[in-house]
């Protein structure tokens, strides 16, 4: 069994080389959780996760004053307003001097001495990038940065686990239908307990009809949540000639939006209104926003984003709306193993790592829990599972 120490000084960012190692070990398949000689799961110091850059983007805005901090800054206090004002102060003049705040004005007035600036889309969630320009950074405000952002990511996760949505390394698929395909076939038995490991498929649809996302718009509006920004948008360029709808919902989180597309239903990732504004146009019409998303809505049953000479072919997956999905149920811990073995040989990155996943049926709530195998890859995991053998179902 290999043994990994990772090993650091207290200086912020040096943790961004312990956020590197954790995960890529991830990336892996490497596992700490239920090892009583394991320390903390390598997830406590892979920065660069969901949660992560959510973290990110919260403490950006809170220094560039857009929104307040929900957490008072190290060496502050609640008590004392003017120690905040003064951190920030420094915050902001330290990201400049890195290149992470850039088109910086002095202000004038009754904000004289006061500076102001941007941070780019693309910054506000590369968790990387800051950790690296930390380095930069004397210790001081390096290390009171790194303990600013901690504590944002520490409260993040506190709330998404009292809220339970927080990621518990089971990946629940999302879909508007499950159904399960014919009879799970028996692909393996363990000849010391006799048990089965079995290949189940599914039909998983991900769409959002336009039905569907029409009456989830006129539902806000019935109950008067709509803003302004609320509604349907198409994109400003063109993809292999046609262009991609959307329907925008503002978040929880200021200034953030939920986005809703036609063959995937709600995506994880949230967009900030300059991003929004950026790459879409709000639709006044009705109409077109129907056609557009009817259309959309079925070509994705049949191809995925790339069109049909996508170079992945069949496998691919990337916004196709209608997909099988394979996963292997039942007795799983003697053929682990097998499965890791089988995928490492798989030439995408994406199809390498073992997931585990729980899907329920639309129509009979069944419930499965299992490995998920890459629609590319279940040929090969079948092989070295010697499937080719004479199984009876």
């Amino acid at each position: 069994m290999v043994s990994c120490r990772l090993l650091f000084t207290d200086l912020g960012g040096e943790r961004r080389f312990a956020s590197i190692v954790a995960k890529r070990l991830e990336s892996l398949g490497a596992l700490t959780q239920g090892d009583r000689r394991a320390g903390p799961s390598l997830s406590a110091y892979n920065y660069d996760s969901v949660y992560g850059k959510k973290a990110l983007m919260v403490m950006y805005r809170g220094i560039m004053e857009q929104e307040l901090l929900p957490v008072v800054p190290p060496g502050c206090s609640s008590d004392k307003p003017d120690t905040s004002q003064e951190f920030i102060m420094k915050a902001k003049a330290a990201l400049v001097s890195v290149g992470i705040v850039r088109d910086t004005v002095l202000g004038n007035g009754m904000d004289r001495g006061k500076l102001s600036g941007r941070i780019i889309d693309s910054d506000m969630h590369d968790v990387g990038r800051f950790l690296n320009r930390l380095l930069g950074l004397p210790p001081e405000i390096q290390n009171r940065l790194f303990e600013l952002f901690v504590s944002i990511l520490d409260l993040l996760i506190h709330n998404a686990r009292i809220e339970g949505n927080l990621d518990s390394g089971i990946i629940d698929m999302k879909a508007n239908f499950i159904e399960l395909q014919g009879t799970p076939k028996k692909v393996h038995v363990d000849q010391m307990s006799g048990a089965s490991t079995v290949l189940f498929t599914f039909s998983v649809d991900r769409g959002v009809t336009w039905e569907a996302a029409n009456a989830m718009l006129g539902e806000k509006q019935k109950d008067g949540l709509v803003c302004s920004n609320d509604g349907f948008y198409e994109s400003k360029r063109e993809w292999l000639g046609k262009r991609h709808f959307i329907l925008v919902f503002e978040s929880a989180a200021s200034g953030m939006f939920k986005i809703v597309r036609p063959p995937v239903g709600e995506s994880v990732r949230e967009m900030s209104l300059s991003e929004l504004r950026n790459k879409y146009r709000k639709l006044s019409s009705l109409e077109k926003a129907r056609s557009g998303w009817e259309d959309e809505y079925e070509v994705s049953s049949r191809q995925c984003m790339h069109g049909p000479n996508c170079k992945v072919g069949i496998y691919c997956t990337v916004g196709k709306r209608v997909q099988e999905v394979y996963v292997l149920g039942g007795i799983i811990l003697p053929v682990w193993g097998t499965i890791e073995k089988a995928l490492s040989r798989q030439a995408r990155q994406s199809h390498k790592r073992l997931r585990v996943v729980r899907l329920e049926t639309t129509a009979d709530s069944q419930r499965i829990v299992g490995i998920l195998v890459p629609s590319g890859a279940v040929e090969s995991v079948l092989e070295d599972l010697a499937w080719g053998q004479d199984i009876d179902d």
